[in-house]
């Protein structure tokens, strides 16, 4: 042969996988432990999807969308996250900024906004901190009339309440805090246009309100909740309930350690970041039935070996798909890290993650718990037996 295949891990391994299950279980439950504190504790990092925000649709008047400018230029705005994604097609792009607070920070922006468009004698100051007033400041007096389609330049509706009564230069417009807070989503999406009015034209807005992002957390938690389930009621009716908790124990393991991960390096935590998730879960239990499927062929062809011998026989056994496969997906997952752009950033350091913590569970927590939870291979063995033999007659 002109070329001699070589194995990366030889074809006979014997390495003693569940006399270190304790150890395993032990750093599996103190990360997990981490996690679940780290949780609670510092809170995960949210994303617009999960606490609210808007959306600007924009368009290109010429060529392509720059997403690297575009983001460079609205990074530095100061209303805090902002994300892009080409939307459609290239010369389409979609911003999404996180909700703004209505702090005096927003206040400050509408002021920007309004000289821009009016004029450099306007100001705009937040009124009592313990209010959500708004202080307009004119150059000239102006009536009610005026002064509605001047505030009308920042994303302000004024209710005939609010109104001045007589002509002046200033008016101090009563707003709960609440109220403010609403009007600053405006008072961004302003901004954004006026900057970047030049290049791009704005096609559309949509304002997610932070009762629609509790909603989709909750349908996200949900999501993953069944997911996990479904998964574990698949393997118990495939193989047996003691392999459904295996692989329940296992993805259960895999989800928190990552979630874990999301809160030690900060990372935006999304909807993007909920469907890595479920990736995850799906890798990690692919990667176990393989296991579990080996398990059970050598449960029915060794009948004399003990349950743990049996067990790091056939992880053995399936040792060099199981780090071929990992292998493949890590080279390919890290150049989503390497070069996949902040957009997937999240998303594929979570990936990566999961590559590895899928595959170290699918061998030392999966097949551990099955070691735990009573599995008696002669029996099962008999069991399997006795169905083949009433096959045959």
């Amino acid at each position: 042969m002109l070329w001699k295949p070589h194995h990366l891990i030889r074809k006979r391994t014997s390495f003693d996988f569940l006399g270190k299950r304790k150890i395993a279980l032990i750093l599996s439950s103190v990360i997990n432990v981490v996690a679940l504190v780290g949780v609670f504790v510092f809170g995960l990092n949210f994303g617009i999807d999960f606490q609210g925000g808007i959306a600007v649709q924009v368009r290109a008047k010429q060529g392509e969308v720059h997403l690297d400018n575009l983001r460079s230029t609205l990074g530095n705005l100061g209303v805090g996250e902002v994300s892009l994604q080409e939307f459609g097609d290239k010369s389409t792009a979609l911003i999404r900024v996180q909700r703004q607070e209505g702090n005096a920070e927003c206040v400050a922006h509408a002021d920007n906004v309004m000289k821009r468009r009016v004029g450099q004698g306007w100001s705009v100051k937040p009124g009592p901190a313990s209010t959500g007033d708004v202080e307009f400041g004119a150059p000239s007096p102006l009536d009610a009339a005026g002064w509605r389609d001047a505030v009308s330049q920042v994303g302000l509706t004024l209710q005939e309440r609010q109104l001045p009564r007589a002509n002046t230069n200033v008016a101090r417009i009563d707003m709960s805090l609440e109220q403010r807070a609403e009007w600053c989503q405006q008072v961004a999406i302003k901004l954004v246009e006026d900057t970047i009015k030049d290049q791009y034209e704005l096609r559309g807005t949509e304002s997610v309100g932070p009762k629609v992002g509790e909603e989709l957390m909750h349908s996200g938690i949900w999501a993953v909740i069944a997911t996990l389930a479904a998964i574990a009621i698949y393997v118990w009716f495939r193989f047996e309930w003691q392999f459904g908790v295996g692989a329940l124990i296992a993805l259960l393991h895999d989800v928190l350690s990552t979630v874990g991960i999301f809160v030690l390096f900060h990372l935006d935590f999304s909807l993007t970041a909920l469907a890595a998730l479920l990736t995850i879960a799906g890798y990690s239990v692919n990667d176990t039935v393989v296991i579990f499927d080996r398990v059970r062929e050598n449960m029915r062809r060794y009948k004399k070996m003990g349950l743990i011998e049996l067990l790091n026989f056939s992880i053995n056994e399936t040792l060099a798909r199981t780090f071929m496969t990992a292998g493949t997906v890590f080279v390919a997952v890290l150049a989503l890290v390497l070069f996949g752009g902040p957009v997937l950033y999240s998303f594929s350091i979570a990936m990566l993650w999961g590559v590895i913590v899928g595959t170290y569970s699918s061998i030392w927590i999966a097949s551990a718990t099955l070691v735990y939870t009573g599995l008696r291979p002669e029996q099962l063995r008999t069991d399997k037996d006795d169905e083949a033999a009433k096959a045959k007659a």
